[in-house]
């Protein structure tokens, strides 16, 4: 078949950089922070995505800092309108994390990974689009990268997942569907949707030929349909209507993006026969027989209603950063879904929820205000920058729409990305003015901020390591020192103490004696183990009241763990009291029942 038209007047003028070592450098780069950590299989308990964080803080640091030495003695440049607005708006969110009464050390991650992306959405606007050292391309390059690599992770782990070792491919978490090694469908699908749009633009920037993109995008494709991800079959859909609309593609692209819808049905019909035949099990029957009866969005829709209806009772501050998942848990909701939520499932909700509805409206009108400013970056003259900028702003739509339903942008690996690609479109159009013999300052104190952000992270690394030693011993250096001592020492991490305080609380035979381990923790999640400790330490302190508030709460959730609780009141011993478990509903709102409340009672 025939290359693909180049979109430029020369081979790629807006994508190759006219310096072949800064494109090589900055591919590298890209490919060591964006695409590394989504591909890295290893996870180290008790959080399970912490190495692909990390990689991602790591990676996305050292590109920053090295692009800075380079651009320290140029030309100082000044952003535009929609740069402004953009890096307003991530201030503010900034700024939401410290208005709250949750831990602060529960917030320094969050407030730190917002610092990192204002700064990688600053730097990205100055490089804009088709310069020597933009981020934009190296960032299509990375991304399809690392679509591709997970394309193979997805098929060993549906088709022969006894290859699956953890160490090259994470185990598969649930039988006949693809998690790839972020160990999360729906994060996979949207990073392969990614990787079809970076397909589409780095194909037709390199002159690929139509068989070439073609086979990629239906290697993409048929990942995304082994993932069973609804979010995945929209974003499809939002390939092949981008394909549909944009007259500016190549019309061999254009065709070959549409025709990823049908070739995604084909795929899933392909996949119900292969499961029929061979006897193996393929996810997607179960996903279409919940659609079917009634949950297409997996409760999705009770945890919106019970947000909406916090959302009216805390309208103007909302609940506080980082404090959702207590004051949802404690929350009177017996129409409440039975999974322990710890996130709305809703950007837009959760912003509110969190920080109240102005706050809410002002990052989404920042936001609104910043992209509609950067749409003369899809409209340039310059083709090849044109289609570069139009498919990162496809990239930012399907994440958003995936943000609608869930939180990828909670985690390092799609919020710097994002706001890669953020910075990239603001900064395209027009392009930045440099303001000759002024001294970049930008540049320079993105060097500070860049290296001081690097000694952060291994400050995170060794508080990390203080906790993990808990529930992996094995990862001592030396003999691993008994369980009691390394709570205490985990407890002492002011990032991850509260996993310690977890442990801690959980283990103890009289929660009563432990009740300063609760503050950080309830704030984290609450779940069966940790409500039953908690109510057990109020009853023990006499605090029956609250007592029962905290197990009529745990009884909504229904959860099977919980039964061993809650059995006593089904079989009463005759002649003796009922525990208080099996009391009436107090009925108390959250703020009474806050550990810092309820524990500085005498």
């Amino acid at each position: 078949m025939p290359n693909l038209p180049d979109a430029s007047s020369g081979p790629s003028a807006a994508a190759l950089p006219p310096r072949a070592n800064a494109a090589a450098w900055m591919t590298g780069l890209a490919l060591l922070a964006v695409a590394l950590p989504v591909v890295v299989p290893i996870s180290v308990p008790p959080v399970s995505t912490m190495l692909n964080q990390s990689l991602s803080a790591f990676g996305v640091l050292v590109w920053l800092l090295v692009w800075a030495v380079w651009e320290r003695n140029s030309a100082a440049s000044r952003g535009g309108a929609p740069v402004a607005a953009l890096l307003l708006a991530l201030v503010v969110l900034e700024g939401g994390q410290w208005w709250s009464g949750a831990p602060y050390g529960q917030r320094l991650l969050p407030a730190a990974a917002l610092l990192v992306s204002a700064a990688a959405a600053w730097a990205a606007a100055r490089g804009g689009i088709g310069a020597a050292r933009s981020f934009a391309f190296p960032l299509l390059v990375a991304l399809l990268t690392a679509a591709l690599l997970s394309t193979v992770v997805a098929a060993v782990q549906v088709f022969v997942p006894q290859w699956a070792d953890g160490r090259l491919i994470a185990f598969p978490t649930a039988p006949g569907r693809a998690v790839g090694n972020m160990r999360q469908p729906n994060q996979l699908s949207t990073l392969l949707v990614w990787g079809c749009a970076a397909a589409v633009a780095v194909a037709i920037a390199r002159r690929w030929s139509a068989a070439r993109l073609g086979a990629m995008l239906l290697a993409l494709t048929f990942a995304v349909v082994l993932t069973a991800s609804r979010t995945g079959m929209v974003g499809i859909a939002m390939l092949a209507a981008w394909g549909a609309l944009d007259r500016r593609l190549p019309r061999q692209a254009r065709w070959l993006m549409v025709l990823a819808l049908p070739v995604y049905f084909v795929g899933w019909w392909g996949m119900e026969q292969w499961s029929a035949a061979t006897g193996d099990f393929f996810y997607g029957d179960d996903q279409v027989k919940k659609t079917l009866h009634g949950d297409p969005s997996s409760s999705r829709g009770r945890i919106w209603a019970n947000t909406l209806s916090l959302i009216a009772a805390h309208p103007w501050r909302g609940v506080g950063a980082g404090a959702f998942n207590f004051v949802w848990s404690m929350t009177p909701f017996p129409d409440r879904p039975v999974a322990f939520f710890d996130h709305s499932h809703n950007l837009p909700l959760q912003l509110a929820v969190e920080s109240g509805l102005p706050f809410a409206v002002l990052v989404l009108g920042l936001l609104g205000w910043a992209f509609w400013g950067a749409r003369g970056a899809l409209r340039r003259a310059d083709e090849a920058a044109a289609i570069t900028a139009r498919s990162i702003a496809f990239m930012l739509a399907v994440v958003a729409v995936h943000s609608l339903l869930e939180y990828p942008l909670w985690y390092c690996y799609f919020l710097f990305p994002a706001a890669l690609m953020a910075g990239c479109l603001c900064g395209g159009s027009p392009p930045a003015e440099a303001a000759q013999g002024r001294v970049n300052l930008g540049a320079r104190g993105l060097m500070v901020v860049a290296a001081l952000g690097l000694a952060g992270l291994v400050w995170v690394g060794r508080q990390y390591y203080q906790v993990a030693i808990i529930f992996d011993p094995a990862l001592s250096i030396g003999d691993a020192a008994p369980l009691e001592e390394r709570i205490a020492a985990g407890q002492r991490s002011i990032v991850f103490g509260h996993h310690a305080d977890y442990a801690r609380v959980t283990m103890a035979e009289q929660p009563s004696t432990v009740v300063a381990s609760f503050g950080r923790t309830a704030y984290h999640l609450l779940d069966t183990r940790l409500m039953v400790a908690y109510a057990k330490a109020l009853a023990d302190r006499g605090q029956w009241t609250e007592a029962r508030s905290v197990a009529a709460r745990l009884r909504e959730f229904r959860n099977p763990a919980s039964q061993s609780f809650f059995e006593p009141c089904a079989k009463p011993v005759k002649g003796e009291p009922l525990p208080f478990q099996c009391g009436g509903d107090p009925g108390l709102p959250a703020e009474a029942l806050r550990p810092e409340v309820v524990f500085a009672k005498p």
